[in-house]
């Protein structure tokens, strides 16, 4: 073989050798591009997972929270309910009562026209059965008030704890 030739052959082989080089070089560069791209994707997934549970995490808080407050609203509205009916009682008693102060006062009437200590007595007789109306209707009132403002208290302070274990929830 002549030198030229032989000097062409040697740029062929290293022509070739650097081209396979290249190529080589090239796979290589791929391959780590594919890795970083698989741990990259993996990375994702693993914040898409969290993601997830933290969401399906809150909404279930939100259920239960809202589970929670129908559950105190559907207590509150039952409560009221009974206090109305209460109230209603109460009404009948009075009414009662007033009935009763009427016969009072009748009976009070029929007294007058007997003698003078008959009137005495009568006019005692009015005056405790005002008082006992008057203050029978105060009781009532008021009894109606503790009772309704007791269930209020109770029932907000219910609200209280289930807002507050909604807001230590993660």
């Amino acid at each position: 073989m002549t030198g030229r030739a032989k000097t062409m052959l040697a740029v062929l082989v290293l022509a070739g050798a650097f081209a396979a080089g290249w190529t080589v070089q090239g796979w290589r560069a791929d391959a780590a591009a594919a890795r970083v791209q698989v741990e990259q994707s993996g990375k994702e997934v693993a914040q898409a997972q969290q993601s997830q549970v933290a969401t399906e995490n809150k909404a279930g808080a939100l259920l239960q929270h809202a589970r929670d407050q129908q559950d105190n609203t559907h207590d509150y509205t039952q409560k009221m309910a009974e206090l109305e009916a209460g109230r209603a009682a109460d009404a009948a008693r009075i009414a009662s009562l007033q009935l009763a102060i009427s016969a009072a006062s009748t009976r009070r009437a029929q007294a007058t026209s007997d003698a003078a200590a008959c009137r005495d007595l009568a006019d005692r007789h009015q005056q405790l059965a005002a008082l006992a109306g008057e203050g029978g209707a105060v009781v009532t009132g008021l009894a109606g008030l503790v009772r309704q403002r007791d269930a209020e208290v109770g029932l907000l302070a219910g609200q209280i704890r289930i807002d507050r274990g909604l807001a230590d929830q993660p």
